[in-house]
């Protein structure tokens, strides 16, 4: 008896192992491939680590050992440091390096009662009590006076302006000039005006942008792309239209022999 090797039901190619996703809900019919691809997606898309199953409208949330299991050791590491992320943003006295380029953060026990912060990492002092950089030359409560001023508002204006917070792992990221397409340092991109994500909008077209978005536009099913189930109808549209080209050619093979057969009798 042959043995019948499963397909994957999102590329339809064949393979030799059932890839069980999840426990929970059970799913095997995906190959290791698109499951990967899945997760990549996932962490990609979102502004959480919560991935989900790759099945059409299944709403079961793959466990940490399933990731584990199921991806790549450098996808496994990023969907760890992002577990990780967001985990410690949930401690009261944890606060992330405010300088650019270092991505570091620490717990910072002292408090309001000693607001300097030093990063271990790069040095970098910040504010406990306000979350900013280090305010030199003034204690908390005269930055707070200082906060009040026409001067620092326009400057806060203008920090707000050129700065904003990655969508996935929240750390600020500065804007001096370019396009209004941004890529994190955590991989995550997307665009600067609506915050929209860019792996949905590459996908699907520019309606994934916000509607009030300069780039938004409406949606038109010839932009997308659909990488959901096979249709199989449409498959078999497709060869039944490829047989009848075939008997065609067949036919009009058939009429040059019998005209060639014609001529070989007048000679």
């Amino acid at each position: 008896m042959t043995e019948t090797i499963p397909e994957c039901s999102v590329c339809c190619e064949e393979y030799s192992i059932i890839q069980q996703l999840s426990s929970v809900c059970g799913h095997d019919d995906l190959c290791p491939v698109c499951v990967r691809r899945h997760i990549e997606a996932e962490l990609n898309s979102k502004g959480d680590v919560q991935v989900r199953c790759p099945k059409s409208r299944c709403t079961t949330e793959l466990a940490y050992e399933d990731v584990r299991r199921l991806a790549s050791k450098d996808l496994f590491e990023r969907y760890d440091t992002l577990l990780l992320r967001a985990a410690i943003r949930q401690l009261p006295d944890f606060r992330w390096c405010k300088a650019q380029k270092c991505g570091s953060g620490q717990e910072h026990t002292t408090g309001d009662e000693y607001p300097v912060i030093t990063c271990g990492a790069c040095g970098a002092k910040s504010c406990f009590t306000h979350d900013v950089p280090w305010h030199s030359g003034l204690t908390c409560l005269q930055f707070n006076e200082q906060l009040q001023t026409e001067d620092f508002t326009a400057n806060r204006a203008y920090h707000e302006r050129h700065t904003k917070q990655c969508p996935s792992c929240h750390m600020s990221i500065e804007k001096n000039d370019g396009c209004d397409h941004m890529s994190c340092r955590c991989g995550y991109e997307f665009c600067w005006l609506c915050l929209g994500d860019y792996e949905n909008i590459r996908k699907h077209g520019n309606h994934y942008h916000a509607p009030t978005c300069q780039y938004y536009a409406p949606y038109n099913s010839d932009d997308e792309y659909d990488y959901g189930e096979f249709d199989e109808e449409e498959e078999e549209e497709e060869e039944e239209e490829e047989e009848e080209e075939d008997d065609d050619d067949d036919e009009n093979i058939m009429e040059i022999e019998i005209e060639s057969g014609d001529d070989d009798e007048l000679d």
